[in-house]
């Protein structure tokens, strides 16, 4: 551990416990001290943060070698802040106070410095990822800061998301389409939000950080391990969830630049290839592909941002069926858009994780794109 490191943490602990230092039984009880960390999060970070940010903090290596340097450096001061936290309370002493009677809670009064310090840390690095890997969590889009939220409870917000989608009612359960997503995404949220939310949200947040902290019987090295392990593998998690988002973004991104019919087909294209046939799957490995192939629609969409006209030009396309639709990228032939349509079926099909691209393969031939779409290509953009 170096010295002048382990200097730095304790001061930042020091500030971060001051923060808190009028009421924080009352900030951890109510969760408070979670909602200030995360605007601290939000709001430090510069305005105009972008990857020459980091082109110039890390010289010469790739933007996802850039992450995984973050990644380290976090995980690192998390280390040295929780054997910070085991020296203040130790192993011991919590078995003690907790058979006792006493509260996680009180516990965590001691600790407000170390968890509220170790948190910030942990959202920042995922934050930034996100910046790094040109997939930025928009701080004015609640579901972004939703996606923020869950990462620091290790929560799969799709999963929920999926399960309220495929339930939404007997239209949905036809086709899927975009309004039921848009539907679902807002429901699978409430109902997440209901069933942790108020004190249990703050008691969860709190067990969960000193369980990262201290567990009776540890000794201070391991404590240290603990949170460098979960910040590594939390970062990690973010680097493969935002290197995706990244590589579909560019291509909307692209796609925006041409006539907006060619970018607003993408979300009935998203549809066709990965959703439609997985309103009776029960495979396992299928439904991850499903939650994941949902946060691309619903990433897509928003970047799209649709005109009430387009909403309904949507809504219309999934009601066709399969080959209508490929009609419909057949008159698209020899226009730049069908690449990066081709882009987006090959990225939904490889998401969904199934070994059938039977509907990907009609699609590339109908956009008449099939010697340009190597599947191999595409799975190492992705980090599949």
């Amino acid at each position: 551990m170096d010295k002048k490191d382990l200097q730095e943490v304790k001061k930042q602990i020091e500030e971060f416990r001051n923060l808190f230092k009028d009421n924080p039984v009352k900030h951890i009880e109510e969760g408070t001290w979670f909602t200030i960390v995360l605007q601290m999060v939000l709001n430090e970070t510069p305005q105009k943060l972008d990857a020459k940010f980091f082109k110039k903090k890390y010289i010469g290596l790739s933007n996802e070698q850039k992450a995984k340097q973050l990644v380290k450096a976090t995980a690192n001061y998390t280390a040295i802040a929780g054997g910070c936290a085991a020296g203040v309370v130790s192993a011991a002493e919590v078995s003690t106070v907790v058979t006792a009677g006493w509260s996680l809670t009180a516990a965590a009064v001691t600790l407000i410095g170390e968890i509220s310090f170790i948190t910030y840390l942990q959202l920042k690095l995922v934050y930034e990822i996100s910046i790094l890997l040109n997939a930025k969590l928009d701080r004015e889009d609640p579901e972004d800061i939703l996606i923020l939220f869950w990462f620091a409870l290790g929560i799969n917000v799709w999963d929920d998301i999926s399960n309220t989608v495929l339930k939404v009612g007997p239209r949905s359960t036809e086709y899927l389409g975009r309004k039921a997503l848009r539907s679902g995404i807002r429901s699978g949220i409430q109902s997440m939000v209901t069933r942790i939310g108020g004190t249990r949200l703050a008691r969860k947040i709190t067990e969960r950080a000193l369980l990262k902290l201290i567990v009776p019987g540890i000794n201070i090295p391991i404590a240290a391990i603990v949170n460098r392990t979960f910040t590594s593998k939390l970062g990690n998690k973010a680097i493969k969830k935002f290197k995706t988002r990244g590589a579909v973004i560019s291509v909307i991104d692209n796609l925006l630049k041409m006539d907006r019919y060619y970018s607003i087909l993408s979300i009935p294209l998203i549809y066709y290839v990965g959703i439609i046939d997985n309103k009776d799957n029960k495979d396992k490995k299928d439904k991850k592909g499903l939650n994941e192939v949902i946060e691309m629609q619903s990433n897509t969409t928003k970047k799209i941002f649709l005109t009430d006209d387009e909403d309904n030009l949507v809504d219309n396309i999934l009601q066709l069926d399969f080959d209508e639709f490929c009609k419909l990228l057949d008159e698209i032939k020899g226009q730049p858009a069908a690449d990066l349509l081709g882009d987006i079926a090959a990225y939904t099909s490889i998401l969904k994780g199934n070994n059938n691209h039977s509907k990907l393969e009609k699609i590339i031939e109908s956009l008449d794109v099939k010697d340009k779409i190597n599947l191999g290509s595409y799975k190492g953009r992705l980090g599949n």
